[in-house]
């Protein structure tokens, strides 16, 4: 506000010019206009809403208008309580074949796929060594054989000497000396022969290593329960030169297999050793392969709240690999013939939890208290539920009473006609009468 000479107050807006007081004050007029426009369609909608929903609508209370709804089947028959798990599949034996001596590999004798027996010969090691390293020890031996033979027969004869001695002496034709150095030769003698003896079984010992060592240049495979594995895998070539213990195989048996899968706290008591469960793969869609838990494992992962568990399956057929992805089913608890319905139908009231039934006749719904037992792919048992041949409110039932009427879908609200031109100008018409009569 300000004041001029003669001390009137006037505000900014005063100050402005005639056309732009009238601009100013047009454009707070259409401002309101359009605000009362927006409220009144507002109020408009939220009673179109309501009248359609029912009366109450509007406070989140179902009406007793129709209200509609989607219908669907209660379907009758077997229902499982399962646990659905996922592992893949291994070998319940599987090791790799490996040389214990080194040298280069001159055949491989066996390649991927390969049907292999216990003891079978696999693999062939360049043995020209080996052998050469065997014949040394076969001369050694026969050259210590004959000195052990050399010396037992000085053996020998240092016991006869030493017993023409004792008699010599006895007769006191020999002198004590010569009695002493019999004695002498005897005791050199026996020392000789052990000498001989060690040697003979020490150089024996070394043709036993040079022969086991050649032995080892031919690779094979064995194992105590017999039956036939498999080539799992190829980790060298031939020509190659290798070191001992240089993996040249992978042995894996097929049947039969294991599952392993992670079990859940929850679940975890349900699980027994014996106790079977069904098995399905991608591999063979649509079949169905049984599995026998074998071990469980006593603790639970502490980070995890998962046990371990090993199922075998049996593949007598072999169509069933290692590695393969599997879908395991445990099934805890089965059903007879029973009534179930989608797991999200059933609505809790005060009462307890209840369905809705429909007559198709009367366009009405009937309440229906159930009492809720197994969970199976998405529906629920409904416990000792008498037959339910009529469709149920699949959707919508939050907002029925009992008795009340509904509406499909294919029923829904037509539009209005719509208006005839030359009434609709009428408003139109006297509303620019009046503008202009208000200019």
């Amino acid at each position: 506000m300000t004041k001029d000479d003669s001390g009137k107050k006037h505000s900014e807006t005063d100050r402005l010019p005639a056309k732009i007081k009238k601009a100013v004050w047009d454009h707070k007029i259409i401002s309101l206009v359009i605000l009362a426009f927006l409220l009144l369609a507002g109020y408009r909608l939220a009673v179109g809403y309501g009248t359609m929903l029912g009366p109450g609508a509007m406070h989140g209370r179902p009406g007793g208008q129709p209200v509609y709804v989607e219908l669907g089947p209660a379907t009758y028959g077997v229902m499982r309580e399962v646990g659905l798990y996922y592992g893949s599949l291994t070998a319940a034996q599987s090791f790799t074949v490996a040389p214990r001596v080194g040298g280069e590999l001159k055949k491989l004798l066996v390649d991927i796929g390969d049907r292999i027996e216990s003891g079978q010969l696999l693999a062939q090691l360049d043995d020209d060594e080996y052998r050469l390293a065997r014949d040394r020890a076969a001369h050694n031996v026969k050259l210590a054989d004959a000195q052990y033979a050399e010396a037992l027969a000085n053996l020998d004869l240092a016991k006869s000497d030493m017993a023409r001695q004792t008699s010599l002496t006895a007769k006191r034709i020999v002198t004590q000396s010569d009695y002493e150095a019999a004695e002498n030769k005897l005791r050199q003698a026996e020392a000789r022969l052990l000498v001989a003896l060690s040697q003979l079984s020490g150089n024996k010992s070394q043709l036993d290593d040079a022969e086991l060592r050649l032995s080892y240049t031919q690779v094979s495979a064995a194992w105590p329960e017999g039956g036939y594995r498999y080539v799992a895998e190829r980790l060298v070539d031939e020509g190659m030169l290798l070191t001992a213990n240089t993996p040249v195989v992978s042995i894996v048996s097929l049947d039969p297999l294991l599952v392993v899968v992670e079990v859940i706290e929850k679940d975890y008591p349900k699980i027994q050793v014996g106790q079977e469960a069904e098995l399905r793969t991608e591999a063979w869609p649509g079949e169905v392969f049984r599995g026998r838990v074998v071990r469980v494992a006593p603790v639970l992962s502490a980070s995890s709240r998962q046990a371990r568990v090993e199922l075998e399956v049996d593949n007598t057929d072999l169509r069933l690999k290692p590695g393969m992805f599997t879908e395991v089913v445990f099934i805890f608890k089965e059903t007879g013939e029973v009534w179930s319905v989608p797991q999200d139908v059933p609505f809790r009231r005060a009462e307890g939890f209840v369905i809705f039934v429909a007559d198709p006749e009367t366009h009405t719904v009937k309440m229906v208290p159930v009492t809720l037992g197994l969970v199976d792919q998405g529906r629920v048992e409904l416990v000792d539920a008498p037959p339910i041949d009529r469709p149920v409110v699949y959707l919508g039932q939050h907002l029925l009473e009992n008795g009340q009427g509904y509406k499909l879908p294919d029923e829904a609200i037509r539009p209005r006609p719509e208006i005839n031109s030359a009434e609709s100008a009428a408003p139109d018409q006297s509303g620019a009468d009046s503008a202009q009569s208000e200019k």
